[in-house]
């Protein structure tokens, strides 16, 4: 069984570090609207630090997301994986830190 990608959904994902030359496990969340996957589909790492900037959005409702840890969105890295480097489905993001996301999305795009 194929499984469905859509927007807000968290993943833990393989991602390509180039600064390291390296792979690591990381959630993201899938940004791209669902017309929009074919091959490769187009993510926002997550991570559990800090903010950095006005782009980087808490996800608030984390636990609910299947997170582990208060995480934050890092829209300001935005870009597309295959969808082979998706390894399991782990939740999907509440409405309001979806369309949050999405906001800065916009406003940086």
């Amino acid at each position: 069984m194929n499984p469905i990608y859509s927007q807000g959904d968290v993943w833990l994902a393989k991602v390509y570090f180039k600064m390291q030359e390296l792979f690591k496990h990381r959630p993201i969340v899938i940004v791209g609207r669902d017309i929009t996957i074919d091959i490769d589909i187009i993510i926002s790492p997550i991570t559990s630090s800090e903010p950095r900037n006005e782009f980087d959005v808490i996800i608030h409702y984390w636990k609910e997301a299947g997170l582990r840890h208060l995480s934050v969105a890092r829209t300001t890295k935005i870009h597309a994986v295959p969808r082979s480097s998706l390894i399991k489905r782990i939740g999907s993001l509440h409405e309001y830190d979806l369309q949050r996301i999405l906001q800065k999305c916009r406003t940086l795009f």
